[in-house]
């Protein structure tokens, strides 16, 4: 797709019958596709019917972060959810930041290793975890789709 964007310019010396300069001349410049694109989004607003904008989430399913820790692969697993709720029953070796003490707790979470944020079930309390984590400057941050819910309906482990 090309785009044709129209950039005016006044012609030197132009002048109407009255005397005036007449109306500038108009001729087409060409946008390469990457280009139009910037400029559409550029220009976009946040998305309507009063929904704020939010950056992107980025999610892991139960079956890969067991793949994944089954591998040996260093993943952090936090658990987001009240104290009671972690004692009740988290992900092996899952660390306990409730999302209330976060702000406080902020460098208790590494850096480094894949951490992984979980909530009960769905992705609300933990995704709230995510956003702060990530505007922090915490880049290897991931949510567990479907939260405590989702690993123990598949079947897997529960440390208690």
């Amino acid at each position: 797709m090309t785009v044709v964007a129209e950039t005016v310019a006044a012609r030197p010396g132009a002048a109407g019958s009255n005397g005036k300069a007449s109306r500038p001349a108009v001729r087409g410049m060409l946008l390469s596709p990457a280009v139009a694109a910037l400029v559409v989004l550029a220009l976009a607003g946040p998305a309507g019917a009063g929904h704020p904008w939010h950056a992107a989430l980025l999610t892991i399913d139960a079956e890969s972060l067991q793949r994944l820790t089954a591998a040996g692969r260093p993943v952090v697993a936090v658990d987001v959810r009240p104290p009671a709720a972690y004692r009740g029953g988290r992900l092996p070796g899952a660390r306990s930041i409730p999302l209330s003490s976060l702000g406080a707790r902020r460098n208790e979470v590494p850096g480094e290793p894949l951490v992984v944020l979980y909530g009960d079930e769905g992705l609300e309390e933990a995704a709230t975890a995510y956003r702060y984590l990530r505007a922090g400057g915490h880049g290897n941050v991931f949510v567990l789709e479907g939260g405590l819910a989702a690993w123990r309906a598949r079947g897997y482990e529960i440390e208690r």
